[in-house]
């Protein structure tokens, strides 16, 4: 199949796909949008083709369908729609989170279709832990050994994200977080919105998740971990520092650097972006560019641990709501 791409996303985030459509060298064939209204907006401003709505998408005979926004509503039709559509030969991308357990809608996510779980399905990203950065800092990683404390920022705007783009990077920081410190046993957390509501309402999910997000977590070994998020801190950034005995290991999307305790630099990398665009940030398509080239190659990616990051999401939210810290292991309990 030829490298085409179909897009769901919101008109503000059109430039930005445009330039990533460039970068990767593929063609825009559809686009729809969550206001079926705004479809025809962002079919002109990329060029293509009007699909209709996130369904009819994801008929489109694309090589990959990318979910550029969050796609709320659809209920059970969306994963059987991306089932049907991953066993037609479709690779199918998400920069919004999808629902994870124990969160009741993510049920028809999880169910067996086709053989399959539509949830497989679907890959999400892009993630730094598994990034150009992460993979060529993988040996330095191994060898800085165990991390007792872990702090993750993360910046984006609508425009990269669409809406959701908090929920997206927690997700990002979750994984790395469960990647070098397991699962927490304690979480608490605050949002603030851009609004600045004073209580997060009580059906707060991934998809929907903007504003400030802070968050600490408490690990059974004594480990802590730091988060801070925002969709409204304009541009595109993303570092995870971690603390060890080793010293201090810095990762963000520009490389890493491993500093030991007397201050010596151990290893570093810098990454300079291969981009050409010069309207967009350049680290934002970067990190696009490789979340999504595999999917044009053929290259296999693994799903997201939902087993391990959906209680620990679920935990995060329910404590913004509720104001107080929250047990992962007791929410996937309860399912």
């Amino acid at each position: 199949m030829d490298p085409t791409l179909a897009i769901w996303a919101t008109p503000e985030q059109a430039p930005l796909l445009k330039a990533l459509a460039d970068e990767l060298g593929v063609s825009i064939v559809a686009a729809a949008s969550p206001v079926r209204a705004h479809g025809t907006t962002l079919a002109s401003a990329l060029d293509t083709e009007f699909a209709g709505d996130a369904l009819d998408l994801l008929n489109v005979d694309a090589r990959c369908v990318l979910l550029a926004t969050a796609c709320e509503g659809y209920g059970a039709a969306l994963p059987q729609a991306v089932s049907r559509a991953a066993s037609e030969g479709r690779a199918i991308a998400t920069l919004a989170p999808l629902p994870m357990p124990p969160s009741d809608a993510a049920g028809p996510w999880h169910a067996p279709l086709r053989g399959r779980v539509p949830t497989d399905a679907v890959r999400f990203g892009p993630l730094l832990r598994r990034g150009p950065s992460a993979e060529e800092a993988e040996e330095t990683l191994l060898a800085f050994g165990e991390v007792r404390t872990a702090m993750f920022s993360g910046f984006r705007d609508p425009t990269m994200a669409g809406e959701g783009a908090t929920g997206a990077l927690l997700v990002d920081a979750l994984d790395l977080l469960v990647g070098v410190l397991g699962e927490a046993e304690r979480v608490e957390a605050a949002l603030a919105g851009p609004t600045g509501s004073s209580k997060p309402p009580a059906d707060l999910n991934l998809g929907a998740l903007t504003g400030d997000l802070t968050a600490h977590a408490r690990f059974e070994n004594g480990a802590s971990a730091v988060i801070m998020l925002s969709d409204r801190a304009g541009g595109w950034g993303r570092r995870a520092t971690l603390l060890g005995e080793a010293g201090r290991l810095e990762l963000g999307d520009d490389g890493h650097r491993w500093i030991d305790p007397a201050g010596k630099t151990v290893d570093f990398t810098e990454r300079r972006a291969k981009s050409q665009t010069t309207d967009h940030d350049r680290a934002a398509i970067d990190a696009l560019v490789a979340f999504l080239s595999p999917l044009f190659d053929g290259r296999a990616t693994p799903p997201l641990d939902t087993q391990h990051l959906g209680p620990m999401a679920a935990a995060v939210l329910l404590s913004a709501r509720t104001g107080q810290a929250e047990s992962p292991s007791t929410l996937r309990a309860m399912v």
